[in-house]
């Protein structure tokens, strides 16, 4: 069994040329292996548009969302359809199963694609044909405001386009994308009055541009055999071109001139469609993004090049400013973590140093470089990057790792100090630890089995981490094997003034020989010990995932649903005035605004606003971490007392998935009006609550529109059909396009509408006039006007309507948020055709949780059968299963005492432990076997226990002290890991101690009398 060792020690050269081959190899992959915030995830949702404008949201919902929705169902591969119903917009959110991988998800997209084509015939003349948006999870690694003093935003847009051809060679570059572009219009405004004075028909003024503004083919000439291509050109190149094309006027012996009748003007489209600003100065942002396998510290420095030469080459007053850098994020994460595991290695080295001498203490440290370039090797042939979830498994190997190769030196040392030669010590150990060490690596890779298989982004996301932690358990197992005994071997000296155990030692020897026939009821007691403590666990706040530790937080500003995108900008301006006052907010940096839109993807955990016209998004960069949580303090008390038209949410980036704390309340069923009445009532119980930060309805309260009813006995006498004056009033009052502006490359659409003194109020419908057989009527001979009240928004999930309530407490946790809420939910009488449910972080942590239950038995079968075939005993392996419950012991006490929450990287932390205690109870246990060669069951206990005592005792401290720099200063990330584990270990490494041994003999005297064929009945104790 030790034939690795064996070979390490007699190949010792190759042994040597390996260790620099493995720390060379591990320092290349280092700067090889891609660098990340986020472990890659895959995003398997699209989104599908259509659009007919003017249509209200109950009749997009039965005409164009139905037959849609319908039409996706039909796709196998789709789990659910979440849609949102505006006026004259659907959006379509379509996820599909999280066991839908690589190809096939194109697959998806591209049958949805399919189908979008054939539901079109379906939908009403009119509608647009259902767009597809299958990048809806790209991440941008940057985003970079271009800003123009002196500018217009067609210049600036000009800029930004060059910019992004700069970009394109970049190599790493993949897609850039444009925020805030606003599309050039030329306006033909018209005076109403004046054509009605002048008794001008709009048709034929409209005729006449479309006519003369053409570019058409004029035949062809055959001159003596050459082909000359005619072509008549009546193209408007200037805006004065346009202004003086001529119409007839009915009346008028001759033309008159556009110009007279219209106002022509340049500018843009109006409304403005989600613009952009930063700092309050009107913007184009590009979103950057890069491709999978680019190392982002690379491409950043390659990015930062490019963006510096672009705007020295550009003229004064073009400015380009970076808002988000995930380069700058990435190499800040990776230093921190890199610092925490220098300090764990550290303080690790310092205590073997003080408890086992620098000898024994520098070949034990050795173990860490090794291991650690192992799994960078591997991590690299696998494709893991370097990001915070393979950084935290490299983390809580640390302890695993130290016990390895402390169970090999100690008992190499020990064997040396009797006299035994180095190489026989060495090759002894070797023999003992090969299996047992491997079996305990085993048993604890399968911990992690549950969070391995699970599926979808819990399980991209958890698939580093268990993949890290393989490959380090692995590295560990062979450098504790194959490269410590051969350092053993050279540095290694007897220790003549060792006198055999010490005082500790013998005391605790005789506290196990007392306490041995005790060994079901002391377990008992501890298994008491363990029901009790964990159910301390629900006094910690639950929180998946801690906010991010970034310099930035994140505005959502609502305006009620009425607003229109003007209104949004102008309050949205006042926010950014407020943000960037230095008197005010010295510690804000920049800001920048997305109205109407919620912007780029820049963070894996971000989910952008839907567009919509109520809404703004602001990015705000602070100095550092603290400044920008006094902002966000300072933010929400100035939101509330200064800014009262609007409802805002201020919050900081989530690390995971989504943002803990929050409550959603889902209520399915078919009355949008016993909807929208639950949710008043929940939503007044989520306001009662304390210290409420976030409390909004997605559906929003109802808008006023006003339905034209036309008179059609009297259209029809007029010779009018509601098609003509349906047209009209979109052109008055919304501009309708009729001829294209043609510059270079640009081609500029000519728009008609009123001006805006003819537009701006309900008033203005009344003095519409209409073309009718050659004579101008006002529009209300023909209609009348009908106010009306109408959802501003329709939501529905899986083809039921559906309206969420989401609250939540920043003193709260979710849980005790719903357990307030439980007797509003309780009171709630709805019918049979209405179900609630609760979703949000409560959601998400159950589908955590039922995922790694349903996959537990399976990481029990693989710990079973490894401990079953190390020691081919049921008694055994129960011995050391029932050792794995003592970590819950004092775990959730240090949490408690640290106010630290119960997250998912403090879940990886007691994983950990449970690996850690597996490792020490084999190893026992296996050190029992061997005792038992020689030994009585009773004194082979003992002495097995006192033996293991001081490595076990060791593992434990090392394992602590290393760890209480992250547990004091690590980040929100890593402390509450830290703090898991400091408090499991300080009372389970104690406890297995104690309970263990007795347990072990009170199993394995049970049934026969265990003295090996070897060991007469009658031996001895030994003195």
């Amino acid at each position: 069994m030790e034939a690795l060792t064996r070979f390490g020690l007699l190949k010792n050269r190759l042994t040597l040329l390996m260790m620099a081959f493995i720390l060379s190899l591990g320092a290349i992959s280092y700067l090889g292996i891609p660098k990340r915030e986020n472990p890659e995830i895959t995003i398997r949702t699209a989104v599908v548009a259509a659009s007919f404008e003017g249509m209200a949201p109950a009749r997009m919902e039965q005409l164009i969302a139905i037959p849609i929705e319908r039409k996706i169902r039909e796709i196998g591969d789709v789990e659910d359809i979440e849609t949102i119903i505006s006026d004259g917009q659907v959006l379509i959110y379509v996820d599909l199963f999280d066991t839908v991988f690589g190809t096939d998800i194109e697959a998806a997209w591209e049958d949805l694609r399919n189908k979008m084509q054939e539901v079109t015939g379906e939908l009403p003349e009119g509608t647009s044909t259902p767009a597809v948006n299958s990048d809806y999870g790209d991440v941008a690694i940057a985003t970079v405001a271009v800003i123009g003093d002196g500018f217009s935003l067609a210049e600036i847009e000009d800029v930004t386009e060059d910019l992004r051809t700069e970009l394109f060679r970049v190599e790493g570059i993949t897609k850039v994308s444009f925020f805030g572009v606003q599309e050039e219009r030329i306006w033909l405004e018209v005076d109403v009055r004046k054509l009605a004075a002048v008794g001008v028909q709009l048709d034929q003024l409209l005729a006449d541009l479309q006519a003369q503004n053409v570019i058409l083919p004029a035949g062809e000439i055959d001159a003596n055999g050459n082909k000359i291509t005619l072509e008549a050109n009546g193209d408007l190149r200037t805006l004065e071109e346009i202004g003086a094309v001529l119409t007839k006027v009915s009346g008028l012996a001759g033309f008159v001139r556009l110009s007279d009748l219209v106002d022509v003007r340049r500018g843009y489209e109006d409304p403005k469609n989600a613009p952009v600003f930063f700092n309050g100065e009107p913007a184009i942002v590009a979103a950057i993004e890069m491709s999978p396998q680019t190392d982002i510290q690379d491409l950043g420095k390659r990015l930062d090049i490019a963006l510096r030469s672009f705007e020295v080459s550009q003229p004064i007053g073009i400015s380009l400013s970076v808002s988000t850098f995930q380069e700058t994020v990435v190499t800040d994460s990776v230093n921190n973590a890199l610092e925490n595991v220098g300090q764990t290695f550290g303080v690790v080295f310092l205590v073997m140093l003080v408890f086992l001498g620098l000898r024994s203490a520098i070949v034990i440290a050795c173990i860490v470089p090794f291991t650690i370039c192992f799994a960078l090797v591997a991590m690299a042939g696998i494709g893991v990057d370097i990001e915070q979830v393979s950084i935290a498994a490299v983390i809580i190997s640390l302890g695993l790792l130290v016990d390895n190769g402390l169970v090999v030196v100690e008992d190499i040392g020990n064997r040396i100090d009797t006299g035994m030669e180095p190489q026989e010590a060495a090759l002894s150990a070797g023999s003992q630890f090969v299996v047992p060490l491997g079996v305990a690596s085993i048993t604890t890779i399968s911990a992690f089995l549950p969070m391995l298989m699970m599926n979808g982004v819990e399980g991209e996301f958890a698939f580093s981490l268990g993949a890290v932690v393989a490959s380090m358990l692995l590295g560990s197992w062979l450098t504790a094997l194959y490269i410590l005994p051969y350092l053993c071997t050279k540095l290694l000296r007897p220790n003549t003034s060792s006198g055999g155990p010490g005082l500790l030692a013998r005391s605790y020897a005789r506290v196990i020989r007392v306490l041995l026939p005790f060994g079901i009821p002391i377990t008992a007691l501890a298994l008491a010990a363990v029901v009790w403590s964990g159910s301390q666990f629900s006094l910690l706040k639950s929180e998946m995932f801690p906010f991010s530790e970034r310099a930035d937080f994140l505005i959502y500003m609502d305006m009620p649903k009425d607003a229109a995108i003007s209104e949004t900008e102008r309050m949205a301006l006042r926010v950014q005035d407020w943000l960037t006052d230095v008197e005010t907010n010295p510690e804000v940096h920049n800001t920048t605004a997305f109205v109407g839109d919620g912007g780029p993807r820049f963070n894996l955990g971000l989910n952008p606003n839907n567009p919509d016209p109520t809404k703004a998004f602001f990015h705000v960069n602070a100095t550092d971490l603290e400044a920008a949580e006094k902002v966000v303090k300072r933010a929400r008390d100035a939101f509330l007392a200064q800014f009262p038209e609007a409802r805002f949410r201020v919050t900081r980036l989530p690390q995971g998935g989504s943002e803990s704390g929050i409550v959603d309340v889902e209520i399915f069923g078919p009355d949008a009006e016993v909807l929208l009445t639950a949710a008043e009532e929940i939503s007044a119980a989520f306001a009662a609550m304390p210290n409420v930060v976030k409390n909004e309805t997605d559906w929003g309260h109802k808008i006023i529109k006003i339905v034209i009813d036309i008179a059609q006995d009297k259209a029809r006498e007029f010779g009018v059909t509601s098609e003509d004056i349906s047209g009209v009033m979109a052109a008055y009052f919304s501009g309708t396009e009729y001829s294209t502006f043609r510059e270079g490359d640009a081609q500029i659409p000519i728009v008609m509408r009123a001006q805006s003194a003819g537009r701006d109020s309900v008033e203005d419908l009344a003095n519409m006039t209409i073309s009718a057989e050659g004579q101008l009527i006002a529009i209300d001979q023909v209609a009348t006007f009908r106010p009306s009240l109408e959802y501003s928004e329709i939501r529905r999930e899986n083809q039921v309507r559906r309206i969420v309530i989401s609250g939540k407490s920043a003193s709260q946790s979710a849980q005790e948020t719903l357990s307030a809420l439980q007797p509003t939910l309780a009171a709630l009488d709805l019918g049979p055709e209405y179900e609630i449910s609760i979703a949000g972080e409560l959601e998400d942590s159950a589908d955590v949780n039922d995922q790694m239950a349903a996959n537990l038995p399976y990481a029990l079968a693989v710990m079973l059968a490894a401990l079953v075939f190390q020691f081919n005993s049921m008694r055994r392996a129960m011995a050391t299963f029932l050792t794995i419950p003592l970590v819950v012991i004092g775990a959730p006490f240090g949490m408690l005492l640290m106010h630290q929450p119960m997250s998912f990287f403090a879940m990886l932390g007691l994983m950990s432990l449970m690996g850690i205690i597996i490792n020490n109870a084999i190893v026992l246990i296996n050190q029992i076997d061997i005792e038992l060669k020689t030994r009585p069951l009773a004194d082979a206990v003992v002495v097995a226990a006192q033996a293991r005592a001081k490595p076990i005792m060791l593992t434990s401290l090392t394992t602590v002290f290393g760890l209480i720099p992250m547990a004091l200063s690590g980040g929100a990330l890593f402390e509450p890991m830290a703090t898991m584990m400091i408090g499991g270990l300080l009372v389970a490494s104690p406890l297995t101690l104690l309970v263990a041994p007795p347990l072990c003999f009170s199993l394995l005297r049970v049934g026969r009398t265990f003295v090996f064929p070897e060991v007469k009945s009658n031996a001895k104790r030994p003195s």
